[in-house]
Parts: C-alpha cells; sequence; structure tokens
C-alpha cells in the first residue's frame, strides 16, 4: 500500500512513543539507531557498550511491542554498538543542502546520511534533480576513504588478526538493497552509524549459511552458525562482522529495459531508471568465534570461511541472475554451471553516461553482463511467443527469468579483460551460464547459441560491426569453440532450431505455432520466431573479420566490412534505416524504432556468410528485400517457404 510504514519508520514511531511516555524502554532506546530489517531479524546500532547491554537486557519486551502495537515480528534482534562518525567526516565534502533534497535530514549524519533523508516525492517526475542527488552521493563517498581506511583497521583488530578475514573482490559491481523506492536508490543499505555503504553481517551470514545446507551437512551447519528456532535453538559458534569497501567504489548506475509486457503485448519502449550500484568493490570481512572456550576456533574458522567465499563465488546482494555481486575467485564447474569463452568487438556498451550531443559522443564505455541477460531474454520472448500463447509464454518468462521478488531459473554472471581499444571496444572473457536444473540450462545454452548466431548484444546488436557517417556501428561477437559458428549448411541450421525446439518442450508442452506481428514504427512489438519470419544465408566471400582491419577511419565503410547483405540494405532507400527522410523505417528501422532486420557477419574456416533475419516478411518492403536476397544468391533455412519441420511447423493455432 502506498502509506504503508517501512520497518525503518516503525521503529522510529515505536521508540518515540516510549520516550515521550518516560518509560524505561525510552530511557534505554532514545540513543538507538535503526539499522536494517531482514526479516525476521531486527538490526539496532547503540552508541557504546553500556546502552547495548541494557537493550538487549529488555529483547523480549521489545519483541513483544513491536509485535502486538505495531505487528512487526522479530525473532531475533541485533544489538550492536558503534562510535558516532562526526569527527570522522568532517573533512568530507558536503552536497547542496537545498531545502528539497535535504531538509529533514538529523544535524549529527554525514552527507551519505543527510542525502537518505530525500523527500520520497519529490525526484519521482524530475529526471534532472533525481540525477543530480545521484552525482551528489557519489562525491560525497569520494570523500570517505579515511572513513574506509578505520574501518579497515577496526575489522582487523576485532577479527584478530588477517588470518581471520576475508578479502574479497568483485568483479564488475554490486547492490546490496535498492528494490523498494527511491530511498533505496542510494543503494544501500548505508551503515546507521558509519553512514557509507556495506554489507551487513546478517546478509553474509545469511549467504554462507545458504550456501553449506545445499552443499554440506546440515548438522555441521547448525554447529557452526547456531539455529533460532525450535527447541533445539543454539548459539553460533562463529559470528560475523558488518563488511565495508577498503576505499570509495559507490558510482551512478542504470537499468534500461527495453522490452516490456503492456496488454498482453511486448512494446518496445527504452526507459532508462538511474541508481546507485557499487563499482569493483573490494571488501574486507572479519569472522570471530562467539566463545574462547572454542577449542577448535581455528579450524572452525576455516570451514565457515570456506563456505563464504564459495557463496561469494555464487554471487551475492540483489540482481544476482544478472551478473551483480559475482565475486572474483575461482567458478567450479558442475552439471548446472557451464562457462563459454567469448569474443566482442563493440562500437561500446554504456552505463549512465552513454555518447550524447552533450558530451560530444565520448561517453563511458562499460562492459555490461546485464546487456548479455537482456538480449538472451530478448531471443527467449522470439521463440516462446511463437511456441506459446501469451498467458503461457509470460508464465514461462518469469518462471526462468524471475522478477523483481523472485529469483529465476538461471542466471548469468562474466569474467571480462577490460578493453584497451576504442573504435572500436574489444573484450574477451567468459560467460558463465548458471541453473537450477540442466534442463533449464540446456534452454539457456540454446538461448545464448541463437543470440550469437543472429545477432550481436547491446548497441548495434542488429548489425556487422561497421563505421557509418564517421562513426562506429553494430557490433561482432563470437562464442569461442562449443561447434560454432554454424557453417553455411542448411541441414545443420535446420537441425539447429530443432534443437531449440526440443529445449523448450522438455520444459513446457504443448508446443502449437503462433504468429504474432512485430508492430509497426512507432508502436514497435518484440520480434517473434514466427511462419512470417524468413531467416536467410548470403555468401560474403570478400569479407574480411574486425580484427583483420588495420585502419577503420579508411576502410570501416568498405563492402570488405560491411559484407555482402548490409551492402544490399544500404544501397537502396527502399530498404534502408530512415535518416533526415530518407529510408525506409518499415524495413530498416528509424531512431527511436528498432530495425525489423537483423544481419550477422559469420566467419567460417571456409567461407564467410552473412545471416538475414527478416521479421514480418509478410510486410509488402520487407518481402522485397528477401526478393532481392534470393537474387543475390541468398538461402532460405527458416521460414514459410522451407520445406523442412522446424520451430514453425506446426499447423497455426491462433492470429
Amino acid at each position: 500500500m502506498k502509506n504503508q510504514k517501512s520497518e525503518a519508520d516503525i521503529w522510529r514511531d515505536f521508540v518515540q512513543t516510549e520516550v515521550k511516555s518516560k518509560s524505561k524502554l525510552g530511557k534505554i532506546l532514545e540513543s538507538s539507531q535503526y539499522g536494517g530489517y531482514e526479516k525476521p531479524v531486527l538490526t539496532i546500532y547503540f552508541p557504546d557498550e553500556n546502552s547495548r547491554k541494557a537493550a538487549q537486557g529488555q529483547t523480549e519486551a521489545i519483541k513483544k511491542k513491536l509485535r502486538e502495537q505495531y505487528r512487526l515480528l522479530c525473532d531475533r534482534i541485533n544489538f550492536n554498538s558503534g562510535s558516532t562518525t562526526s569527527t570522522m567526516v568532517r573533512n568530507t565534502p558536503v552536497p547542496r543542502a537545498n531545502s528539497t533534497s535535504v531538509s529533514r535530514a538529523p544535524k549529527n549524519h554525514n552527507p551519505l546520511q543527510a542525502l537518505y533523508w530525500v523527500e520520497p516525492n519529490l525526484p519521482e517526475n524530475d529526471a534532472s534533480q533525481r540525477m543530480s542527488i545521484l552525482r551528489e552521493t557519489v562525491a560525497a563517498e569520494q570523500g570517505c576513504n579515511q572513513i574506509y581506511t578505520k574501518l579497515y583497521e577496526r575489522t582487523l583488530q576485532l577479527a584478530n588478526g588477517k588470518e581471520n578475514t576475508v578479502s574479497v573482490s568483485f568483479n564488475w559491481r554490486m547492490r546490496i538493497g535498492g528494490t523498494r523506492g527511491f530511498r533505496e536508490l542510494l543503494l544501500p543499505v548505508l551503515h546507521p552509524i558509519f553512514g557509507i555503504p556495506y554489507i551487513p553481517a546478517s546478509t553474509l551470514k545469511g549467504a554462507a549459511k545458504a550456501w553449506a545446507r545445499k552443499n554440506d551437512a546440515p548438522a555441521r551447519v547448525q554447529e557452526l552458525l547456531g539455529m533460532l528456532n525450535g527447541k533445539d535453538a543454539k548459539a553460533a559458534k562463529i559470528e560475523f562482522l558488518d563488511a565495508f569497501p577498503t576505499k570509495h567504489c559507490l558510482s551512478i548506475d542504470v537499468a534500461t529495459p527495453q522490452w516490456a509486457w503492456k496488454d498482453n503485448k511486448v512494446m518496445y519502449g527504452p526507459v532508462p531508471h538511474p541508481l546507485l550500484s557499487l563499482e569493483q568493490p573490494q571488501f574486507l570481512i572479519g569472522l570471530r568465534p562467539t566463545s574462547r572456550q572454542n577449542s577448535n576456533c581455528q579450524d572452525d574458522l576455516k570451514t565457515v570461511k570456506s563456505w563464504l567465499e564459495n557463496a561469494l563465488n555464487s554471487g551475492i546482494g540483489s540482481r544476482v541472475s544478472s551478473g551483480y555481486g559475482k565475486a572474483l575467485g575461482t567458478i567450479p564447474i558442475t552439471n548446472t554451471r557451464k562457462s563459454y569463452d567469448f569474443e566482442l568487438w563493440t562500437q561500446g556498451m554504456y552505463g549512465s553516461n552513454p555518447p550524447s550531443r552533450e558530451n560530444s559522443y565520448q561517453g563511458t564505455p562499460e562492459f555490461r553482463p546485464s546487456a548479455v541477460r537482456g538480449i538472451l531474454r530478448y531471443w527467449f520472448r522470439a521463440v516462446a511467443l511463437g511456441l506459446y500463447d501469451v498467458p503461457n509464454c509470460q508464465k514461462l518468462e518469469e518462471e526462468i527469468f524471475g522478477n523483481l521478488g523472485k529469483q529465476g531459473k538461471i542466471s548469468l554472471s562474466t569474467k571480462v579483460n577490460p578493453s584497451n581499444k576504442k573504435d572500436p571496444c574489444f573484450y574477451a572473457g567468459k560467460i558463465y551460464l548458471e541453473a537450477t536444473e540442466i534442463k533449464y540450462l540446456n534452454l539457456a545454452e540454446k538461448l545464448l547459441f541463437l543470440a550469437v548466431q543472429l545477432g550481436g548484444v547491446g548497441r548495434g546488436s542488429r548489425r556487422p560491426l561497421h563505421l557509418l557517417n564517421r562513426r562506429m556501428r553494430g557490433c561482432h561477437w563470437q562464442i569461442v569453440g562449443k561447434d560454432l559458428p554454424l557453417h553455411y549448411d542448411v541441414e545443420q541450421w535446420r537441425k539447429f532450431f530443432t534443437q531449440i525446439t526440443n529445449a523448450f518442450e522438455k520444459i513446457q508442452k504443448p508446443i502449437g505455432s503462433y504468429t504474432i506481428s512485430p508492430g509497426r514504427p512507432r508502436a514497435r512489438q518484440q520480434d517473434v520466431l514466427d511462419k512470417n519470419t524468413q531467416i536467410w544465408l548470403l555468401k560474403s566471400p570478400s569479407q574480411i573479420h574486425p580484427e583483420k582491419v588495420t585502419n577503420w577511419q579508411t576502410d570501416g565503410n568498405s563492402s570488405k566490412v560491411r559484407g555482402t547483405a548490409l551492402d544490399l540494405l544500404y544501397s537502396d532507400p527502399r530498404f534502408k534505416g530512415q535518416s533526415q527522410g530518407q529510408g525506409n523505417a518499415n524495413v530498416g528501422g528509424a531512431l527511436e524504432t528498432p530495425s525489423f532486420v537483423w544481419i550477422k557477419s559469420i566467419f567460417t574456416d571456409s567461407l564467410p556468410y552473412q545471416v538475414i533475419t527478416i521479421f514480418g516478411s509478410d510486410y509488402p518492403d520487407r518481402k522485397e528485400f528477401a526478393k532481392e536476397l534470393k537474387k543475390q544468391g541468398a538461402i532460405l533455412v527458416f521460414g514459410e517457404m522451407s520445406p523442412s519441420k522446424s520451430i514453425i511447423s506446426s499447423p497455426i493455432k491462433q492470429k
């Protein structure tokens, strides 16, 4: 509900009520600060050890009042102590404290905490104000390195040495929290005492416990990490400490869904959602025994450390399935996890700072695993909407890819070498696919192969890499090995499409044949591999691989780089994308209208060729383009004229 109070507001109301009534609890809790709530565990902080112990002595009374008077269930309350940071942040740069952003901030909070108190309703419809607040937050966090240094030393002290800590680095980005509205765009969980991003101890313990329960003996997990519920409840032998970055790492991030369900249709309409995440953060995580009488404490610590390290490799925080929160450790290959070596030449992947007129078209390149997951989701819908009715397709998409509050069946992560090149950017590394069951992993793999064989990823995914109007366009990516690429062979391609159908069928039956229009310019719908889609193969014998282009400025717009099919598309205004009043938006697309034609370059040992996918080939202009392809000698491997059985072989059930 819109007016439903958060757990933080409930705690503040509870404390204020007790203080006003001058109760014993009010005196004890007056100095407390809310630290977070992860159902059913509440975390509270106190300025000193004495007040912490006093509050801990009233645990049952606090639980009872929260449950009966505020309907907040707490099976456990973590009482922590810490010092205020007013002196630690004295030199931190303070963002602009205008009346619309930080007017309600408590006086003793540092700039990051102050920004957390932004009026939640003000920036919702004001993108520039929202972005301004995020920039101020990042600027404030850049001045917190002194705090991070002190907390690093504090963690070493509390853990009694470096041997009882885990140092961890993350390959890309990380998010803890950030799922419930504007305030949580400040990523965090900001620490209630120190006012900086952190990983709560409860999150770390939960991740380690979840991994251990799945991969180790449950009895051992309960022995070392404790158990709260039931008559056999026992205390943990090993305690986790809150983990802090070792240096500033907060940065502006963005989520930009390209396609969205609307009225039972998947419509095109990119909407950027700026947010904050930790960029390639490094953490020091402390562990310590809860009792000095634990004679096996070093062995126990070693065991728990291994659980935690494995959990971090699997991912921690939110949006893990999109590549966030994956540690840089070794990722073991199992029967439900595979890796794929890939190479990508691209006009550029970008996050919150894409090329634009404002930045003279000099954006900040960033390889984004979420873009790879996004293209897998696109091709999933392209196949599924041709096999199932809309309700079943929606249900299956949510089951496999999840949603905001639900984990899906597959996840993706990458390990990528940083790009030292520009125009084009080049990335090489590994893609990791993981699934809950083999059948989901098999489907994810087939979708990855389909995406690589028919197009690209990120910006320019519908075109081969080339130069246009002196700017880099398109992209080229490839999986190294894994029986790819497919050859210029009709039967091999048709067998590939059958394998994709079989992968879907093992997850959900029955499979039919459905037809959905790709829409029209300005009302673009999801592309679907249905009976009105054609996929052609066209030889491109003089084309050269992107890595063999020695001078992009002189050769990037030549036929040997563009290839035969792209030459054909560009050579005729009936087909080329619309620009400055010329071209055809119903074939090649236009600004804010994705092209109806995908062209992908394939380089095999024997022959370079291009794959041309035409969605909605029953449209007259696109039908003409298909005729021209046939005149050029292209062969059809998917579509209505194909005599073989493939994805579209079943009778049409729905229009």
